[in-house]
């Protein structure tokens, strides 16, 4: 399969040598450069021309970072009062929610979202050696953040709650009786809660429980994922698999002393070893490392046409650099970064400096997946060739939920089904963005529940929603009143049927909400950046009585679009 081709990063400078790339499930890629994080957004062109730089736009963002431990008394730690302004160490999103964890330097780990500060993690009463950290994890639903400190101690945080300051941990899970071992690593697999020690050792946490994995030992350990109960961990010249039921250990030679970083593929029971100068594939049936054939042939012809032109007559030794990987949120792709140069001792400034990102597909096929949204599969979709997810043809009618539900829970498992979710993804590759499942929905619901609307925006809702469907519905409505700050017309919703637009009793021409189907009497909404559809912008509309079921709606979908799955800017 022919890649895309890669995303040119220029004039950046990375944090470290490893470990500076995040993929969240929006499809936003972080990169953890000096001074500020470099994002590169995911944005929407109909065509692609298979380059990458098309499905991204790279920017700086600044991060307003805290100092819990800025005013510390010189006698307790004089070593970090005597550190310079907090620097982003790793970023790291949430697995399903649009928030963003930031481990500094000076050991704290600060939550955004929307790159906006809104809380930093925290303990009362405790400490520095407890309150600093150096890893952090989320757990797989985004409702906790685990964060490891000085004292062997991985600490678990509720993220839910939304308050501005964290101090009061859910769960303190010791490790050891070394008090003095600092937990650098830590990665959340599923139930289990991977975490690497100074010392090397590696424990995991399962339902509260710790088991001692790997003992300590001189040999780092570069990399550490779990594949169907099996433990895999990289050490200098040796690869570990463990079976965490019967915690028996099997070291299998690598031949080589590279920094090796684990890329699971779950569906074929298996793992890519991967470093700067070689790659095999692990099997987990029969324990045997064998020829890699997934990411080794675009590397080696990355590799082959880059010397073609910068080291033509093979003059010069030249070597391929990795600096941080990322599988995407539902582990289909890879994004790689990495550099191309010759080796030799150079001195090099900023501005000379050159990343490139490689987007390869782990498999032949592709689902859209709950664990990503929006733009997320559109990059899917390129990245594996402009190849169709397996699960796009999903029958609508056997998806819809149960009406007699409370409407707020029957709009979240609306949102949430396959059914919508392939209607959102087709909208990328038809001009015509249209949502028939949303608004058969509403009707169906609004058609058993029609004695509960009385509001007059709610029966001018479902009244378009009938005409649109061409369906009946007797549920009778005057023409209603929609205000806005400069002005107010009247309109009257019968035979009204055109999909965007509405026409008033005084002869105007307005579009409609796209979720709600009322007119849009204001410049304050909010607009799908793939769809241009705009939504009434609840949180600036007071003057508008809206009933149970317009609210609802708008309440809902406040962030996510209806027909693209992104989310919904403000304007």
């Amino acid at each position: 399969m022919k890649l895309l081709k890669d995303l040119i990063v220029n004039r950046k400078e990375l944090q470290s040598w490893s470990d500076n790339l995040s993929w969240s499930h929006d499809g936003s890629l972080y990169l953890t450069t000096l001074p500020q994080v470099t994002v590169c957004r995911p944005v929407y062109h109909k065509v692609i021309e298979r380059h990458s730089k098309q499905l991204f736009h790279i920017e700086e963002v600044v991060l307003d970072l805290r100092n819990k431990l800025r005013y510390e008394m010189p006698h307790q730690n004089f070593i970090l009062n005597s550190q310079p302004d907090s620097y982003v160490k790793k970023c790291v999103p949430s697995p399903l929610r649009d928030l963003l964890a930031v481990l500094t330097n000076n050991g704290s780990v600060c939550i955004f979202k929307d790159h906006v500060f809104i809380s930093e993690l925290d303990q009362s009463k405790v400490g520095i050696e407890l309150r600093t950290y150096h890893s952090m994890a989320w757990s797989p639903d985004g409702q906790f953040l685990a964060a490891g400190n000085e004292t062997g101690q991985v600490v678990i945080f509720n993220i839910s709650k939304g308050r501005s300051e964290i101090r009061e941990a859910e769960i303190i899970i010791n490790l050891n009786s070394n008090k003095t071992a600092w937990v650098i690593k830590l990665k959340w697999v599923g139930e289990y809660l991977l975490c690497v020690l100074d010392d090397n050792s590696i424990y995991v946490v399962k339902d509260s429980s710790v088991r001692a994995t790997k003992d300590s030992s001189k040999f780092e350990v570069n990399d550490v994922d779990i594949i169907n109960d099996t433990l895999l961990a990289t050490c200098s010249g040796c690869l570990l698999a463990i079976d965490l039921k019967t915690l028996t250990p099997e070291s299998i030679s690598l031949k080589s002393n590279e920094m090796f970083q684990i890329i699971p593929l779950r569906r074929r029971n298996c793992a890519i070893l991967l470093s700067n100068k070689t790659s095999f594939v692990f099997s987990l049936d029969d324990k045997t490392l064998q020829a890699d054939t997934i990411l080794s042939p675009h590397i080696e012809a990355k590799f082959q046409k880059w010397n073609d032109v910068f080291n033509e007559f093979n003059k010069y030794e030249t070597t391929v650099c990795i600096y941080g990987l990322a599988l995407s949120a539902d582990e289909a792709c890879l994004a790689l970064l990495y550099t191309m140069e010759n080796v030799s001792i150079r001195y090099r400034i900023v501005s000379e400096n050159q990343y490139r990102i490689a987007f390869i597909s782990l498999y032949e096929d592709w689902t859209i997946s709950k664990f990503t949204t929006g733009l997320a599969w559109y990059q899917n979709y390129h990245i594996h060739g402009e190849k169709l997810p397996t699960n796009l043809e999903v029958d609508k009618k056997s998806n819809l939920p149960d009406v007699n539900k409370p409407f707020v829970e029957f709009l979240k498992e609306l949102n949430e089904r396959e059914s919508m979710n392939a209607e959102r993804f087709r909208n990328y590759l038809q001009d015509d963005k249209t949502s028939n499942l949303f608004k058969e929905a509403i009707f169906q619901y609004a058609v058993h529940h029609k004695d509960e609307i009385t509001n007059p925006l709610d029966k001018a809702c479902v009244i378009s929603l009938a005409n649109f469907l061409s369906e009946k519905l007797d549920i009778e409505c005057d023409t209603v009143e929609v205000k806005s700050r400069f002005i107010a017309e009247t309109f009257d919703f019968k035979n009204q049927l055109d999909h965007d637009h509405i026409t008033s009793q005084e002869g105007h021409k307005w579009r409609r909400c796209s979720a709600t189907f009322l007119p849009l009497m204001t410049t304050q909404v909010k607009v799908c950046s793939v769809s241009q559809k705009r939504m009434i912008d609840l949180n600036r509309d007071s003057l508008n009585d809206f009933g149970w079921l317009t609210r609802t709606i708008l309440e809902v979908f406040d962030e996510c679009s209806i027909y693209s799955g992104v989310k919904l800017l403000e304007v």
